[in-house]
């Protein structure tokens, strides 16, 4: 059986929280034997959407992340579950048999991605099952049907590769998900560059950013309103930034990109 993967694209989800509606619809009241039974109708959100503001006035960008279980190769969860009640089916996807779980809620605090939720009144763990019984079936997953901007797509084998624009999510916990994740928000750099004698926006300046590490660089020029806006820089790097125009003196300042880093209004001398 071909491995099954999900791979969700930021820039295209919206936040319309259409997938959330779906899979309650879906599982709420709903059992599906044996991969789980009914869902609450309040507090469990096997897909939800993660809102992350980034910036601050003027320079703001909101994405959303449509965050489920991640499906995970190396699952934290399947390690310190002492029933051994989570399984991962032939095709990958991650399941708790609801007929082994004891409630015993270690596995909620092994997953570092937070998607694991307690059913009280069942007395189990419950999260994304992928659909499952909707896989078997030849159907996609709820999620990935109802989205109205193809922002979650399902591979049954060929997917991606990881590498360039497709990586996975905090690939430091080395749980190795089976969800890839498609523009997932990078560091920036910004600013506003004004001419220092008129005090007007300076339009058509060259602002590079020259990563220290291993001397990539990312360059635009100042818009109409003297706004540059680098995107998509690595994380945790130090850059030189280097604003150039003819009949200017070089402005140049070092930044570390922990964050999204905005420069404020930069004044450029005559030279």
């Amino acid at each position: 059986m071909s491995e099954k993967t999900f791979l969700i694209d930021v820039e295209k989800c919206t936040g319309c929280k259409l997938c959330i509606i779906a899979c309650k619809d879906e599982h709420v009241e709903n059992a599906y034997a044996p991969w789980t039974k009914p869902q609450p109708g309040t507090g469990h959100f096997w897909v939800d959407i993660k809102e992350m503001e980034r910036g601050h006035t003027p320079r703001v960008k909101v994405n959303y992340l449509a965050l489920m279980c991640q499906h995970c190769a190396n699952a934290p969860c399947i390690t310190a579950c002492p029933e051994g009640a989570i399984k991962t089916r032939d095709d990958g996807l991650v399941w708790i048999d609801p007929a082994a779980c004891t409630g015993c809620g270690k596995c909620q605090p092994a997953c570092p991605y937070d998607v694991i939720y307690m059913n009280a009144e069942a007395n189990i763990a419950q999260k994304c099952t992928g659909c499952a019984h909707r896989v078997d079936e030849g159907a996609a997953p709820r999620c990935v049907e109802v989205c109205p901007h193809d922002a979650i797509e399902f591979h049954d084998g060929g997917a991606p590769a990881q590498g360039g624009d497709i990586a996975v999510l905090h690939p430091e916990y080395n749980a190795e998900p089976r969800v890839l994740w498609k523009g997932l928000p990078k560091p920036w750099i910004a600013g506003t560059i004004v001419d220092a004698a008129s005090d007007e926006v300076a339009e058509g300046v060259t602002v590079t950013a020259v990563d220290q590490t291993d001397n990539t660089q990312a360059s635009m020029t100042t818009d109409a309103f003297g706004d540059f806006w680098i995107k998509g820089l690595a994380s945790g790097r130090t850059y030189r930034v280097e604003a150039r125009k003819d009949g200017y003196k070089a402005f140049t300042q070092v930044v570390t990109t922990d964050g999204d880093q905005d420069l404020g209004t930069i004044e450029l001398g005559k030279a």
